[in-house]
């Protein structure tokens, strides 16, 4: 039966054309993220969401979209248009410099932060609606610090998620379980469910159902 309610939520969410207006130019439909990025885009929507934190900025700005996803650019403008707020956090200076740059002109209010995300996560002080992993650069013959990593990001984060949060995580379709492994494990053992999974993963907390 929650399968069943789950497909008909998630047919629901994606049956707008909306969010394609934040994708077009950056993320194309063939692109590995379009369809995550289309069902999360609708599903703040739907939520109302106010509050989104990524961790990872879009250290490139604009100029690879398909092989970093640009989310820092296409959150900012749903951001501008929603009335909502968008933390980026990055440990890497440059990376902070070339995103802030390349969001001035979409959305000025992004607020950046040059800081470890575990750090950064444990010290936010507000509820969060959406939640973005995707720092520490994963490693195929080294798996373990991303995804230690990134499980301590949902760790420090937890606090502050709350029954209609959204969480979306990169890089999730590789080997060892991506990024996402632990971080995955952790939400799934605390009854969050998968939600939508492909080369990113999005959780979502059962209650609403």
């Amino acid at each position: 039966m929650k399968k069943h309610i789950l497909y008909l939520f998630l047919l629901f969410i994606t049956s707008s054309s909306f969010a394609s207006d934040y994708l077009s130019g950056r993320i194309y439909v063939s692109d590995k993220r379009f369809s995550t990025y289309k069902v999360c885009l609708e599903l703040i929507e739907h939520r109302g969401a106010k509050t989104l934190v990524e961790t990872g900025t879009a250290r490139n700005g604009t100029k690879n979209c398909v092989g970093d996803g640009c989310s820092t650019v296409i959150f900012a403008d749903w951001a501008k248009d929603h009335g909502a707020a968008l933390f980026s956090v990055d440990i890497n200076p440059q990376a902070i410099n070339e995103s802030r740059e390349a969001v001035k002109r979409v959305n000025p209010n992004v607020q950046f932060a040059t800081q470890d995300s575990i750090q950064f996560l444990k010290d936010f002080n507000r509820p969060i609606d959406f939640l973005y992993l995707d720092s520490y650069d994963f490693e195929l013959d080294n798996p373990a610090p991303s995804q230690l990593h990134h499980l301590n990001e949902i760790k420090a984060a937890y606090p502050f998620l709350h029954k209609d949060s959204i969480i979306m995580i990169d890089d999730c379709d590789l080997p060892h379980g991506g990024k996402g492994k632990l971080a995955i494990e952790f939400l799934t053992s605390q009854g969050w469910i998968v939600l939508a999974s492909a080369y990113q993963t999005i959780l979502i907390y059962p209650s609403q159902f």
